[in-house]
């Protein structure tokens, strides 16, 4: 009877080993599509939050829409920990209507000045770690920002 029971617990240990084998390049694969999801989102986050100050910072005056540099800055500044972005900060002047005008020279017929906006948009190249069927390798990360001075 003893020599039964070892029997039945040494099969029982190589069926283990077996499942083991099985299910590991499975866990791996889905534990590694986790890690590049939860990059992917912090990047979407951390762009997201970069493009909001640079816009923040341009929308605060007249004077300062105009700052294309400090609006760059602070958006890569607030991006630092993702790497290097692309930012592209814009000033733009619209009459109530919609239509844009030059912001120095521009004049709204029957509405008289127009209204002074700021846009910041910051983008990011992301690789992904692990190559999944249909799914590419690089994609871009883009959030725009368009906020009125104030």
């Amino acid at each position: 009877m003893q020599n039964l029971w070892s029997h039945l617990k040494i099969e029982a240990r190589g069926a283990a080993v077996v499942e083991f084998a099985l299910v590991t390049p499975l866990l791996l694969l889905l534990t590694m599509g986790a890690v590049d999801f939860g990059r992917a989102f912090y990047q979407s986050i951390t762009i997201s939050h970069a493009a909001e100050t640079g816009a923040f910072y341009g929308a605060q005056n007249n004077i300062t829409s105009g700052h294309d540099t400090t609006m760059t800055q602070m958006a890569r500044d607030d991006a630092a920990d993702v790497g290097t972005v692309t930012v592209t900060p814009a000033r733009v002047c619209k009459c109530p209507n919609g239509t844009e005008v030059d912001c120095i020279t521009g004049t709204c017929t029957g509405y008289g000045a127009p209204r002074v906006y700021v846009s910041c948009q910051v983008e990011k190249s992301f690789n992904v770690l692990t190559n999944f069927p249909k799914v590419p390798d690089l994609f871009t990360v883009r959030r725009k920002v368009f906020m009125r001075v104030q």
